[in-house]
């Protein structure tokens, strides 16, 4: 089925460039101008890092010290916490990259890989609040609302997906003493194991991490044409023109039925569309529909993670399934706290309020991520030590559980 949906696009977008040259033409330069300024910047460091780290072994001894945590909240292992921070920090498809590579070394099962994968491909922060929010919709705080939502969304299908796994049983060396010594353990043995001098891991890691921009950056240049061939074949306007035989405006069903077809090619233009709609309409449904959109991500991402898992043995439509749980539990939230959201957050202005972009061309305004790189490395950096810190709390009463009622 991948390689009929891999082929159907390819022979799609080859006619659509037959068809529509000049159009074919400006569509692939937005979608290189997307990447380099939001999805580059975004991915290229925490990529870097991520094959730097895991190469010296610093992955495997962060996995260890959070494994408390994770196993508690989510039954996955502790080298998961860094994917997740991960996801959360750089965006989609930078999960899936994590994913991939401790799914190589043997840190996770299929099983876990897969869960761990639907739970850390989200949208970054910096997108939701400063691109969506302040570009898109002209509001931090609807920006804000948005992402809260998100987030917690991906938090109750992760917990939805632990209750369907499998039985795990609690790691006794882990608590006390013998769970900090098993990180630096886990550390040496991964460094030695890896083996490559300082010079070549990080050679080896510019070279992954660039050859997999290019691959993430074919993807969205050739959705980008595939979304632009569409919107002329007539499509949206057949199915808006069916739509308002209910009685729906035509002008809002063609607004509607364009931005849920670009949103399931590629989030970012979906997103745009839809937000537009949304800010005509100011209706709770429209929010939902965005938040759903965000959710689910655009085939455009679900091309680039099939990408960096490749070489793994996750499965694909387990992918979209989780996609399909993100999408549903986001459209139900925002519908039922939309309007309580906004009203609580009417005076707030997060710390990206000052930054967005005001056009669809993405040329307008301040419209690239280059100067939130630092910003979002302090984020990701938090991210992790929050996440330590609750490991070490969660030892802590894994241990004194241990004293008070005797071996397990």
């Amino acid at each position: 089925m991948t390689t009929l949906y891999l082929g159907a696009a390819a022979l799609a977008l080859v006619i659509s460039i037959i068809l529509f040259p000049d159009q074919a033409f400006q569509a692939s330069l937005q979608g290189l101008s997307l990447w380099w300024k939001l999805v580059f910047p975004a991915l290229l460091p925490f990529l870097i890092i991520t094959e730097l780290l895991r190469g010296m072994g610093v992955l495997h001894g962060l996995g260890a010290l959070m494994e408390p945590l994770l196993r508690a909240l989510l039954r996955l292992p502790g080298a998961g916490g860094w994917v997740i921070s991960l996801g959360f920090t750089a965006g989609m498809p930078a999960g899936a990259a994590g994913v991939s590579a401790l799914r190589k070394d043997g840190l996770l099962t299929r099983e876990e890989g897969e869960r761990l994968l639907a739970v850390s491909h989200m949208s970054s922060p910096v997108f939701m609040i400063g691109v969506v929010g302040v570009g898109f919709l002209g509001s931090p705080a609807a920006g804000l609302a948005l992402a809260i939502i998100h987030y917690a969304a991906a938090l109750l299908m992760a917990v939805f997906h632990r209750f369907g796994s499998g039985r795990y049983a609690p790691v006794k060396k882990y608590a006390g003493k013998g769970w900090i010594s098993h990180s630096f353990q886990a550390f040496y043995e991964a460094r030695v194991r890896d083996g490559r001098t300082f010079g070549k891991l990080l050679g080896d890691a510019v070279s992954s991490g660039v050859q997999q921009l290019f691959i993430i950056g074919g993807y969205i240049m050739m959705f980008s044409v595939l979304v632009h061939a569409l919107s002329l074949t007539g499509l949206p306007e057949a199915l808006a023109s069916a739509v308002s035989l209910f009685g729906a405006n035509p002008g809002d069903a063609l607004s509607l039925i364009s931005a849920l077809l670009t949103g399931l090619f590629e989030p970012h233009l979906g997103a745009y569309a839809m937000a537009q709609a949304a800010g005509a309409s100011q209706s709770s449904f429209f929010y939902a529909l965005l938040s759903m959109l965000l959710a689910w991500g655009g085939l455009s991402t679900h091309a680039q993670v099939k990408s960096l898992t490749v070489s793994t043995d996750l499965r694909y439509l387990h992918f979209v399934r989780s996609r399909i749980h993100h999408g549903s539990i986001a459209f139900v939230l925002t519908l039922v706290s939309w309007k309580p959201l906004m009203s609580w957050m009417s005076q707030e202005q997060p710390v990206l309020a000052n930054y967005g972009i005001y056009g669809s061309d993405w040329d307008a305004g301040r419209d690239s991520l280059w100067p939130f790189i630092s910003p979002m490395m302090l984020q990701f950096g938090t991210v992790i030590l929050i996440l330590l810190v609750l490991s070490v709390f969660a030892a802590f009463l894994f241990y004194r559980g241990r004293q008070r009622n005797g071996p397990l």
